[in-house]
């Protein structure tokens, strides 16, 4: 890494300007930028996402480009009233003049692949002006028109039907935007192409060009670093710099649930820096199309798998915050069954739920347990929680999730016939002959024992209370 400062620049003579829109230098003198149009009295303003609304052409503003000026007229339909020197000149399409001096030279713009620019979304009639004389243009919709500078060696892409004139020195070609998707609809297929089939270059060969374009709407502009992308509506894209990528992206609509209705995908452009961007505000909006089922390089996120996502995590974290410690319940009820000639047996650690058997010699199965009442009902809300979200619109599987989720927030019931000596509350059932369950209540945890043995009731009741009475220890 270099040690050395950074250079110094020197300070910019008194009476120029750099108009923070077109990015070029002009002379301070006048109430607007000479390039672009746009005023030099205005103060930026730039919004926290970074965009900055390009300020309209004032009425009456005059634009340098050679020997040539336009002045472009009127704020909601423009026209641009072109004064052009002599040899100087420019292109556009022929529906766009509104009139002309008879001095200035008009004809067909001798093209290249003329088809090739009709199916570019250019007309396949192009005019060229040649000075000296006036001459006026104007697009056939409401906006804003602006003017981008082209400087030798930089490129802009444009959105079909937004070109209205370009210096004679600026280049055109035109490419495929790469960006489509297929949706099918019953029997039918259809392929879109939501930023257009083609895009429009135009760029700067050996000195400055100017490039006019109409925006439907107000016109906003940003620049992107390299690397940084967005999502920008497909409808509202005006130009590019050459240097900007354009991807397809989907975002899949939660679809209500496996058993609600079914919706399509939102196409919309990932554009990724670096580079400057334009979007107007007026744009057609998109209406369904049907199931997409192929696109052209695309990313997606799927609302519906975020949901399933969010909701197990809950469920996940929940499960984790009541996981409960049972190394003092283990470790007490070990000490008491081996002292009574009982041998451990195989555990069932469920984390909100532990169990442990112990196995007699004498035909005594033991099986004693805790759980976390709270941890149970948090894990099981979740869950169903996220099980009646994904079920959507279904009233009649809906009720009987919520009430069984209302069941849950009570807890474990402790069925049975009261029983005292434990200082918490506790219950004994008789399962049948040969079996036996004691539950205990202590503060949120619920302790119970069964006891499974070819002996009086009396004495699995015993055993019960007696291992019972070592596990509150480790509780």
């Amino acid at each position: 890494m270099s040690m050395l400062p950074p250079p110094t620049l020197a300070p910019p003579p008194t009476n120029s300007y750099m108009c923070p829109y077109c990015r070029l230098d002009g002379p301070a003198t006048g109430t607007s930028c000479v390039h672009c149009g746009a005023p030099v009295d205005i103060r930026a303003s730039v919004s926290q996402s970074g965009w900055e609304s390009q300020p309209a052409i004032k009425d009456m503003a005059r634009i340098q480009f050679g020997q040539s000026t336009c002045q472009i007229s009127g704020l909601y339909v423009p026209a641009a009233e072109l004064r052009l020197a002599p040899g100087e000149g420019v292109y556009f399409s022929h529906h766009q003049l509104l009139w002309a001096d008879t001095t200035v030279q008009l004809g067909n713009q001798p093209l290249k692949g003329a088809w090739n620019r009709k199916m570019a979304g250019l007309d396949m009639v192009m005019m060229e002006a040649t000075g000296p004389g006036s001459l006026a243009l104007a697009d056939n919709t409401p906006g804003e028109t602006i003017v981008v500078p082209l400087m030798p060696g930089r490129a802009v892409d444009v959105r079909e039907h937004r070109f209205v004139m370009a210096s004679l020195n600026v280049g055109y070609d035109w490419y495929q935007s790469g960006l489509w998707y297929t949706t099918r609809n019953g029997d039918e297929t259809e392929t879109h192409y939501p930023a257009g089939m083609f895009l429009d270059r135009f760029s700067a060969t050996d000195r400055p060009g100017m490039l006019m374009l109409h925006g439907h709407g107000n016109v906003f502009t940003r620049d992107l670093a390299e690397g940084q992308s967005f999502l920008m509506h497909p409808g509202a894209f005006l130009w590019k710099d050459w240097t900007v990528t354009m991807t397809m992206h989907m975002e899949h609509p939660a679809s209500g649930g496996w058993f609600g209705s079914w919706q399509p995908a939102t196409p919309w452009m990932r554009l990724t820096g670096p580079g400057r961007i334009a979007v107007s505000s007026k744009y057609e909006r998109m209406e369904g199309t049907g199931r997409v089922v192929n696109s052209s390089p695309c990313t997606s996120v799927d609302w519906n798998n975020q949901q399933r996502m969010a909701q197990m995590a809950a469920v996940q974290g929940a499960y984790s915050a009541s996981k409960i410690d049972d190394a003092p319940f283990e470790a007490a009820l070990d000490s008491f069954a081996t002292a009574q000639g009982f041998v451990p047996g195989k555990d069932k650690n469920r984390g909100i739920s532990v169990a442990h058997e112990y196995q007699h010699p004498a035909g005594i199965l033991v099986t004693a347990g805790v759980s976390d009442k709270s941890g149970i009902t948090s894990v099981a809300n979740s869950a169903l929680s996220g099980l009646g979200g994904m079920l959507g619109g279904n009233t009649a599987v809906s009720g009987r999730l919520n009430k069984l989720m209302g069941s849950l927030q009570q807890g474990p019931k402790a069925d049975g016939d009261p029983v005292e000596g434990f200082g918490f509350p506790a219950t004994w059932k008789q399962v049948g002959p040969g079996e036996g369950t004691l539950t205990v209540l202590k503060d949120n945890r619920v302790l119970s024992v069964n006891v499974r043995a070819s002996i009086p009731p009396n004495d699995q009741y015993a055993w019960a209370r007696a291992f019972a009475l070592a596990g509150l220890t480790g509780i």
